[in-house]
């Protein structure tokens, strides 16, 4: 359940980062779809224990959740990011679950 719910994270940062390429929004823009992910990803359960849920945690730190209304920039994108991206993906592949994007933004 965590890495499928994880695609929610991943959706909402892929589709910014596409708006963002392509012009269709400013990084202001972006980062507010930043923030976001961060409150989603604060609420992907985990089970507390194993890789998945390490990885999870990891990827938490890297990116704490940022308060309704608050402006601060999310550490999405960051070298820990990546790197907690990675093992998710790992973790996630080694269990046998997928994560999932849905891509929506451009035409």
């Amino acid at each position: 359940m965590t890495c499928t719910a994880f695609g929610d994270v991943l959706t909402i940062t892929a589709n910014a980062d596409a708006g963002l390429r392509d012009g269709r929004m400013a990084t202001q823009e972006q980062q507010g779809w930043y923030r976001l992910a961060t409150r989603v990803l604060d609420r992907v359960p985990t089970s507390g224990s194993g890789d998945v849920s390490e990885a999870t945690v990891a990827l938490r730190d890297a990116a704490p959740v940022i308060s309704l209304g608050a402006m601060t920039s999310s550490g999405i994108g960051s070298a820990e990011w990546n790197d907690g991206l990675d093992k998710l993906s790992l973790a996630c592949a080694d269990a046998g679950a997928e994560t999932g994007i849905a891509m929506f933004t451009g035409g």
